[in-house]
């Protein structure tokens, strides 16, 4: 069985929400009267309480959501709550990237929380999800396998056929060896 590497890789949890799981997040009424109590200024558990008119219990679970969801922060040391500024901003860029701005062109339903749930077989959709991928890797910069390896991991569990789809698709570009790898 095969692991996914472990060098700079980021968790699932450490990528921005999509569009869809902020919507999902504030489809709640209670979530988003929370989300409303923070960006008018409430910081605590009973400042959302009181602004949202929620039960202090409510308002807790509403700003765990929150925090689950990478739309807000908890500062432990401080037991106050803030908005994170760029989630939405994050999320639309991923959206345009992933779909374009003209609407959605199939790639957008092959990830899920900023990662990619299954290689398209379609080969315009498989380009369109692949190329989003390849935006992960500068030009003129050489990887290691291993950093490959590890920015494939981020996107998907099965990291090597993810990197062999990029070569076979001609985004990366390998070398004789097969050890060194650049973005074409």
């Amino acid at each position: 069985m095969t692991t996914a590497p472990t060098e700079d890789q980021t968790r699932a949890e450490d990528l921005p929400p999509s569009c869809r799981d902020l919507i999902g997040i504030l489809a709640q009424t209670d979530r988003r009267d929370a989300f409303a109590a923070l960006a008018l200024g409430a910081t605590s558990v009973a400042q959302v309480a009181e602004r949202a008119g929620l039960r202090p219990a409510a308002a807790a679970v509403a700003l765990q959501k929150l925090v689950d969801g990478r739309i807000a922060a908890y500062d432990a040391d401080a037991r106050t709550y803030r908005l994170i500024d760029d989630t939405f901003r994050l999320a639309v860029q991923a959206e345009v990237r992933i779909s374009g701005r003209g609407g959605g062109d199939g790639a957008g339903a092959y990830f899920r929380k900023g990662r990619l749930t299954s290689i398209p077989g379609k080969a315009e959709v498989r380009s369109r999800v692949l190329t989003v991928v390849a935006d992960s890797f500068e030009a003129g910069v050489t990887y290691s396998e291993a950093k490959v390896n590890a920015i494939c991991g981020q996107w998907f569990d099965d990291w090597v056929t993810l990197r062999r789809a990029l070569v076979d698709e001609n985004l990366l570009r390998r070398d004789e060896s097969g050890t060194q790898y650049e973005r074409v």
